[in-house]
C-alpha cells in the first residue's frame, strides 16, 4: 500500500480539527484505457489510494485535493461553501455513511466556489469514477463519467488548454464517450486528438489513440 503518513488537520471552514493520513511510495503497475491506475492487489486497496488524493473534513464535508495547511478561504468564501454543502442533495444524503467516492463530490462542490477551472473539476470527476468502478458502483461511474465529459467539454472550449494537457483531455473525451456507448462520438474525438499531437513525448497516447478508436469502431459496427 505504500508509507501512510497520519497527520492532523484543521478545517478552513468549520476550524473542525481532525486527523488524516497521505501515502506516499506506492506502486502502480500500469493504466487503464481512462488513465485510471491500476495498482497490485485487491480493487478495494486501489480505492483507498485514489482516496488519499483529496482530504474531507467529517464534521462539515469541506473538501480540496490540496493540503488544508495551504489554503487561505476568505469570510464570504467560507460562508458560501457551507451554504453549498448544506444545500447539496448527495452530501444531504450520503453524508451520515459516506461512500468512497463522496470526498471528490464535496471537492467538486467546494472548488465550484473557490473558482476552480472547468479542466480540474473534470479531473475530480473522473477520480471519482475511477474509485466507483473499483468499488463495482456502475451507476454512479457512469454518473461521474458524465460530469467530467461535461467539464471537459467547457474547459476545451474555454480554458485554451495546449500541449499535452490538450491532447490528454481530447482524448479522455473520446475515451469516457466510448465507455457511456456514444462509440460514434468517441470517434470523432479520437481523430481530433490525434490532430493535436505534436509532442514526440506523446508517442505513448498516439498509440492509445490508435487502439481505443478500432475498439470504438468495432462496437460502433
Amino acid at each position: 500500500m505504500g508509507q501512510v503518513e497520519r497527520v492532523y488537520t484543521r478545517c478552513p471552514v468549520c476550524e473542525h480539527v481532525f486527523r488524516t493520513s497521505s501515502v506516499k511510495g506506492y506502486t502502480t503497475v500500469g493504466r487503464e484505457s481512462d488513465l485510471c491506475p491500476k495498482f497490485p492487489g485487491r480493487q478495494s486497496d486501489g480505492s483507498r489510494l485514489i482516496q488519499h488524493h483529496v482530504t474531507m473534513c467529517p464534521a462539515c464535508s469541506f473538501a480540496s485535493p490540496e493540503d488544508f495547511a495551504g489554503l487561505d478561504l476568505s469570510f464570504d468564501q467560507r460562508s458560501n461553501i457551507e451554504d453549498r454543502l448544506q444545500e447539496d442533495g448527495l452530501l444531504r444524503v450520503f453524508r451520515t455513511s459516506p461512500p468512497p467516492w463522496l470526498g471528490f463530490h464535496a471537492a467538486e462542490v467546494c472548488g465550484q466556489e473557490q473558482g476552480y477551472r472547468a479542466r480540474d473539476l473534470g479531473d475530480l470527476c473522473l477520480r471519482a469514477s475511477w474509485v466507483c468502478r473499483k468499488e463495482k458502483e456502475q451507476p454512479f461511474e457512469s454518473t461521474f463519467q458524465l460530469r467530467t465529459v461535461r467539464y471537459f467539454l467547457r474547459s476545451l472550449e474555454h480554458e485554451g488548454l495546449h500541449g499535452r494537457e490538450l491532447s490528454v483531455t481530447t482524448y479522455l473525451v473520446g475515451e469516457l464517450n466510448r465507455r457511456l456507448g456514444r462509440h460514434r462520438e468517441a470517434l470523432n474525438w479520437y481523430v481530433n486528438a490525434e490532430r493535436t499531437i505534436e509532442d514526440e513525448g506523446l508517442a505513448w497516447l498516439d498509440r492509445l489513440i490508435t487502439r481505443q478508436k478500432e475498439r470504438a469502431r468495432e462496437q460502433a459496427a
